[in-house]
């Protein structure tokens, strides 16, 4: 029986594996036998019944004990209650006896308070009056101790300035009855201010053994005194002696400021005041000092202490600025408000005329480095009349094409652009520079302006002085059209860094200049002044493009003249074995060299829609050269077979521009080159095909009169022609 209980007591106890382990018990070897197994089952069956029952006897004694300690303790919390109850109401009726002692008490006490406190103001009086009589005796020998003891300074300290105020009233009786107090009057101030110093020295002695304590009751005693402010100043002194250690005054402000901000709050009974004096001290003190030291007195005619006269004073305004943030977010207890007056009441005579100096000390830099750029290149700037310099040009260029010399002087300084990219990051830098002390220096009224007038001279000196020279210059270098030699273009050059130049000044006027004019009447006055210089540079762009593409279509047209004969196409034996491998032309093939060689340039310097439209020109005209050429000659079969060859590879070089007008034109020229080219009997249907009919039929007669036969076809193709009508 107690295995079984044993088994059941078991936290993992199952019925069915305790019914496993009882039948493996019973039949252990042998046969299976149902009656032993049954008889065990019966033995152990009779056994948990007796265990149940011996634990159901249990439980009911378990439950007769817990309701009777259930019984009594219910019995015991009613008496509690009842004496809670009891308790209650003693305490309810001994708070009304205790309030009514301590009205009485209050009463008393302020009887006696009343009759008290005259005393204590009689006893005090009498003491003054005697201390009082003593500084009226003759004499300079004061009968009482208390003014010759160190060690009653305290006491001293808070009688003598009570004698203070009744020696201010005597005073202030007037001459009748004063006279006779002079003395004491005299005494009683000589020996305030001597005791007032003394306090002083005790406070600072007490300073230097850090006896906070100490300095907080003499400065409570010294708050009533004249010399309180001598007491602050002399702390001030001595906490931020030593204070400034490293070489950059500003980063010592704030620790400095932490360290003495629990010391003041301690020991000062006006701390706010007194951290007030402790940072007005630092600003008008050491940071003053700093300031006078390294905003030095500039000559104005000397730029270069100009430039290092803004640098340092927007450094150390930013820094001022910096530690005036600092002491905001560490909450030290100073007035932000009043810091920021401090900062600029220092700053105030240094920024008065600030904008005057930065624009100077621009000028100056603009001016230096476009200097130094074109001293570097061995180059004198020059003055140009550009209106001039565009008659010159035109009047030589007519001359010459007539008279057929070459008279135009064209200089193009070795393929020099007078552009560099690094001119203008420099240029850009010096006014990022100036924005930026702008934004810092610049009242908050006046920065839109002053940064319009720091883009004025950016402009002037990036796109006016330095791209717009460029392109005066570049569009002098440019060579007239048909001239003899093979004409070197440096144009494109300098359409791609004045591209890349001009890109620098808009994102330069996005990132520095927006931010500062943004929601301001100057915004729109930028943006003008921007839009005209920009178009000015835009239309000289444009000016040196269309010259460049007149030179490139003049070369070509020389090279059509000079390669080729009047009777170049009239030929009517056949080809050689050297003419039917290479059916194109040696003109064609060097017009196709140096239009390629163009385009490359071209490619180079232009992207997105300014390429496509000037490759778009330059085909056009192309097309009207060749077009004009053609109608230059007579073609005899074999001739035909050569131009046609030619037009197809100007075709082919066409197609690289990509444009679908362009492919259109040649399309159609090479048609029309067909026309030369066709049998006599197939001409009447080719003359009348779909591709050509969008022509006047006047522009395809003239290339069928260019024919060698064409008398012969003439009569068949008028007959077909009046057929149709």
């Amino acid at each position: 029986m107690s295995e079984y209980r044993r088994e059941m007591e078991q936290e993992s106890f199952s019925p069915e594996e305790f019914v496993e382990r009882l039948a493996w018990r019973t039949v252990t070897t042998g046969e299976f036998d149902p009656d032993k197994l049954h008889s065990s089952f019966a033995d152990a069956i009779s056994e948990l019944k007796t265990i149940a029952e011996i634990q159901r006897l249990k439980c009911v004694q378990v439950e007769n004990s817990f309701m009777s300690e259930e019984q009594h303790l219910r019995s015991r919390l009613v008496m509690l209650l009842n004496r809670n109850e009891s308790a209650s109401d003693g305490l309810s009726d001994l708070e009304k006896k205790v309030n009514s002692v301590a009205t009485k008490v209050g009463h008393l006490g302020d009887q006696l308070e009343s009759v008290n406190l005259p005393r204590e103001r009689a006893a005090e009086a009498a003491n003054l009056m005697k201390h009082l009589t003593d500084f009226l005796q003759p004499g300079s020998i004061l009968l009482s101790d208390m003014f010759r003891d160190k060690d009653r300074l305290f006491e001293a300290a808070e009688v003598i300035q009570k004698l203070q105020m009744i020696a201010q009233d005597l005073t202030s009786m007037g001459s009748t009855g004063s006279t006779k107090f002079d003395g004491a009057i005299q005494k009683i101030s000589q020996k305030y201010d001597e005791i007032e110093r003394l306090l002083i020295e005790e406070f600072a002695r007490a300073q230097w053994a850090n006896d906070t304590n100490r300095m907080k009751e003499i400065a409570l005693i010294l708050y009533n005194f004249k010399g309180y402010s001598q007491c602050i100043n002399a702390f001030i002194e001595q906490s931020q002696l030593g204070g400034f250690k490293s070489k950059d005054i500003f980063v010592d402000v704030l620790p400095l400021c932490k360290l003495n901000k629990p010391i003041i709050d301690k020991v000062f009974p006006n701390p706010e005041h007194v951290m007030g004096k402790f940072m007005l001290h630092i600003f008008h003190g050491r940071i003053q000092e700093t300031v006078a030291v390294q905003l030095f007195e500039r000559n104005s005619s000397d730029k270069v202490n100009q430039n290092k006269f803004l640098k340092n004073l927007s450094h150390l305004y930013l820094q001022t600025k910096r530690v005036v943030q600092q002491l905001k977010d560490s909450d030290v207890g100073t007035d932000t408000q009043f810091l920021e007056q401090i900062t600029e009441q220092i700053y105030r005579k240094h920024m008065d005329h600030y904008i005057s100096h930065e624009k100077q000390c621009l000028q100056y830099e603009n001016s230096r480095i476009l200097q130094m750029y074109y001293e570097s290149l061995g180059h004198q700037k020059r003055t140009i009349q550009s209106n001039f310099q565009d008659i010159r040009r035109d009047i030589q260029a007519v001359i010459g094409t007539r008279a057929n010399i070459n008279i135009a002087q064209i200089e193009n300084f070795g393929g020099e652009t007078f552009l560099s990219e690094e001119v203008a990051i420099n240029l850009l830098q010096e006014s990022r520079v100036a924005y930026s002390r702008c934004s810092l220096l610049s009242k908050k009224s006046e920065i839109a302006s002053n940064a319009s007038e720091i883009l004025d001279i950016l402009t002037n000196g990036l796109l006016r002085e330095h791209v717009d020279y460029a392109l005066e210059l570049g569009l002098q270098g440019i060579p007239i059209p048909e001239v003899k030699n093979q004409p070197v273009i440096y144009f494109f050059d300098i359409v791609k860094r004045c591209n890349a130049i001009v890109h620098l000044y808009e994102k330069e006027f996005i990132e520095s200049l927006l931010p500062l004019i943004e929601a301001t009447s100057t915004l729109s006055d930028c943006m003008q002044m921007k839009k005209l210089v920009l178009e000015h540079i835009e239309a000289k762009l444009d000016a040196g493009i269309d010259r460049s593409l007149e030179t490139i279509v003049g070369w070509v047209k020389v090279i059509l003249q000079t390669e080729y004969s009047q009777k170049e196409f009239f030929r009517a034996d056949s080809f050689n074995d050297m003419e039917r491998r290479n059916l194109i032309s040696a003109a064609c093939v060097k017009v196709i060299r140096f239009i390629n060689t163009q385009v490359e340039k071209m490619r180079d310097s232009m992207d997105g829609k300014n390429i496509e439209t000037v490759l778009t020109e330059l085909g056009t005209r192309f097309h009207r050269v060749i077009y004009e050429h053609l109608l230059r000659f007579e073609y005899s079969s074999v001739g035909a077979l050569n131009v046609t060859c030619d037009v197809g590879e100007y075709r082919k070089c066409i197609r690289e521009f990509k444009s679908p007008l362009l492919n259109t034109l040649f399309d159609t020229l090479h048609a029309l080159c067909n026309l030369l080219l066709i049998l006599p009997t197939e001409l009447n249907m080719y003359f009348n095909r779909e591709e050509l009919t969008s022509l006047d039929p006047a522009i395809r007669m003239n290339f069928v009169q260019l024919r060698t036969d064409f008398k012969t076809v003439k009569p068949q193709l008028n007959q077909t022609q009046t057929i149709r009508t």
